[in-house]
């Protein structure tokens, strides 16, 4: 019987098979911290940034490639083996349903993953079994989760979804999509990362211009550096919560 316990630590995906889809190839890490969880999801493939400074930069070819990422962060429940992730924010809006996996060890100790409500099987493994702590973090309308260590971290933060994201793109596609929608979308951040003393240094982000920077600044306060679709730079102090 697999129980929250089970699930504690830094997960990576090895890969996801679905009726007529697999894929290996997706940079995907999920951090659970007691009932608090992140996820990120961020394709091999992206836009070329070679002399670009910001999101606005790019044309709507390439933004819709960046909305092909996944974010989303919260909390979980776990009874006879399935863990439902309840998505406090998500990086596309209002789940379609309830995400709930049937979950398993193999016999190399790899986690898996069955879907409950949808045809897909995930493989997991434990890349850190250092200790996580959670907490809920916000900054002005924005909510979200931290999940952090010693060593690295992360971040997702966004406003509570409402609508989904199936415009925009739609939008995308026709190259039709307007500024203030995607400065919208775009101000949400989902973020991992590593800790050089007292800045959190970005690896992977759902806004690419983010990686390699500092997103993070810890010491008396916690503060958030970040970039907006036109590039402007902000720090916000974000309220901390413990779980």
């Amino acid at each position: 019987m697999i129980t929250q316990d089970h699930l504690q630590g830094h997960w990576k995906r090895d890969w996801i098979k679905a009726p007529g889809f697999e894929d290996a190839t997706t940079r995907v890490h999920w951090l659970q911290a007691g009932a608090l969880f992140a996820d990120l999801r961020i394709p091999l493939e992206r836009p070329d940034l070679t002399g670009l400074s910001c999101l606005a930069d790019l044309d709507q070819s390439s933004l819709r490639n960046l909305m092909d990422a996944e974010g989303f962060a919260g909390h979980i429940t776990v009874a006879d083996s399935q863990c439902t992730w309840h998505r406090q924010i998500n990086w596309h809006g209002v789940p379609g349903q309830a995400d709930i996996g049937l979950m398993s060890f193999d016999k190399t100790g790899g986690l898996i993953e069955d879907g409950v409500l949808a045809e897909y099987r995930e493989l997991w493994q434990l890349a850190s079994q250092s200790p996580l702590r959670g907490a809920q973090v916000s900054c002005d309308a924005m909510t979200g989760v931290l999940i952090e260590n010693e060593e690295s971290f992360l971040l997702g933060i966004g406003p509570k979804p409402l609508g989904t994201t199936g415009d925009l793109i739609a939008k995308l596609d026709r190259s039709t999509a307007e500024f203030p929608a995607l400065q919208q979308h775009f101000a949400s951040e989902y973020v991992l990362g590593t800790w050089d003393g007292a800045s959190g240094i970005a690896m992977l982000a759902t806004n690419p211009f983010q990686e390699g920077q500092v997103v993070l600044e810890r010491g008396d306060d916690l503060y958030w550096h970040s970039q907006g679709f036109d590039g402007a730079q902000s720090a916000k102090r974000l309220q901390v919560n413990g779980d």
